[in-house]
């Protein structure tokens, strides 16, 4: 209503001066050199009128040249990119089903019809690598790693290629690179770590390891067990050396990292015997056995004096096993001294009280050897024996893969410092482990950033 009004007295103000005009036209004289114009007033802002209004029309028109033309006008580059997105939606939504052939397709007509677009490149590579084209996969993922909003995902997918191909080193290069890129990325870090210590590089990884405990992706206590892991491992590699100076000292270092550490306390005290420090290596034993008895202590607890009678071996774990003569493990060294020893009728109500507590395989096999030593009837102990267990063993927390003793990586998975010593009645729950990605999964079922 309003509008109508004001059009309704624009109207009425335009007629007025209309008519004025006519009623008082007026007389305008303009001279330019030779030439001489007489006309008058209403005439001249008639023409100027009509001068504004074609200059107003001819601006409209060069704007409609500009967006509507079919050859070049804006809305056809409009259009253009519009047929575009619909087609890299598409692409996305077959790859989403599970069509990679159709998405790849999809993609490459969306490709001619947009400019330069990270997403086409991601799409693209991942409809080939379900495909299996992997080198075109590759071409995709090094025209990501040229752009400036996608190059760390270019460099995630070269890093799985080159892992998929055996190319370790090459994956390694490319994770630094990223880590040069993108300093306190997750992923770039995880899978850093991960190759650093798969390449046996274990001050790299213990450098990497301090990155991502200054980003807090760990816990201090799983990054303490994890440092402990990497001393002990390079400690171990200077051992084979025979950098024994070094070995000590990064044993050391992993014992005061991890003092729970089995392997690195049984390392230690056999350097110390390598090197004919007895009594070292005895106190390094005792002092462990005392916070947990352990198999692997026992062992090298026996090799201490290979050469000592039976009554002194029996002696020495006496002495070994007096501040936790409880525990079965101390029973079970007690029960291989006294069979050591002959002791076989002191020995035999000590093992049924072991097997009565924790009847392991180990056990058993003691009490078949001491049935055949007694002339008992072995039928039913070899029977017990086949369905005996070991008490504790290392145990993958990862994939529950149970080796035979512990190393740096799961033999079976991969991962870095998941064998842990299980007792038989542990459930074993799966956990997060710092492993190199083997799929890129960036577009769907995506995994942890």
């Amino acid at each position: 209503m309003i509008r109508l009004v004001s059009w309704f007295l624009g109207v009425l103000a335009v007629a007025a001066v209309s008519a004025w005009l006519a009623d008082h036209p007026g007389a305008v004289s303009i001279e330019f050199q030779s030439y001489e114009i007489d006309t008058s007033f209403a005439a001249l802002a008639l023409l100027l009128v009509l001068l504004a209004g074609l200059a107003g029309l001819s601006v409209w028109f060069v704007g409609w040249l500009r967006r509507d033309m079919p050859l070049f006008g804006s809305n056809q580059v409009i259009k253009r990119q519009s047929r575009g997105f619909k087609l890299l939606n598409q692409s996305l939504v077959a790859l989403s089903s599970g069509d990679h052939a159709r998405a790849r397709i999809l993609v490459e007509q969306a490709e001619v019809l947009l400019p330069p677009q990270p997403m086409v490149h991601l799409i693209a590579a991942e409809a080939a690598t379900r495909a299996g084209d992997h080198t075109a996969a590759s071409k995709r993922y090094a025209a990501l790693e040229e752009t400036d909003d996608a190059r760390l995902l270019g460099l995630r997918g070269l890093l799985v290629e080159a892992r998929r191909t055996g190319h370790d080193s090459e994956a390694l290069r490319i994770a630094r690179v990223a880590f040069e890129e993108n300093r306190r990325s997750p992923w770039v870090l995880k899978t850093l770590f991960a190759l650093e210590v798969a390449a046996g590089n274990w001050r790299e990884a213990e450098a990497a390891l301090d990155k991502v405990m200054r980003e807090k992706l760990l816990a201090p206590d799983v990054v303490a067990r994890h440092r402990g892991a990497l001393l002990y491992a390079e400690a171990t590699e200077q051992r084979l050396k025979g950098e024994k100076a070094a070995a000590r000292k990064g044993l050391k270092k992993a014992i005061s990292t991890r003092p729970d550490f089995m392997p690195a306390v049984v390392s230690l005290a056999r350097l110390e015997l390598a090197d004919g420090s007895k009594a070292k290596a005895s106190k390094i034993i005792s002092d462990a056995w005392a916070k947990g008895p352990h198999p692997a202590l026992a062992g090298a607890f026996k090799e201490l004096d290979t050469a000592e009678s039976a009554a002194d071996w029996l002696k020495r774990v006496r002495g070994l096993i007096k501040p936790i003569a409880a525990h079965p493990q101390s029973k079970l060294i007690l029960v291989d001294a006294m069979m050591d020893a002959g002791d076989y009728d002191a020995v035999k109500p000590v093992l049924d009280g072991l097997l009565d507590e924790a009847p392991s395989r180990a056990a058993w096999q003691y009490r078949l050897a001491l049935a055949h030593v007694l002339k008992e009837d072995p039928d039913p102990i070899e029977t017990a024996l086949k369905h005996a267990v070991d008490d504790a063993r290392w145990a993958c927390g990862t994939c529950a893969h149970m080796p035979s003793g512990w190393s740096p990586l799961c033999p079976a998975c991969g991962s870095f410092d998941t064998l842990v010593w299980q007792s038989k009645d542990t459930v074993i729950t799966p956990q997060e482990a710092f492993q190199a990605d083997s799929t890129i999964a960036l577009l769907s079922d995506v995994s942890e950033q």
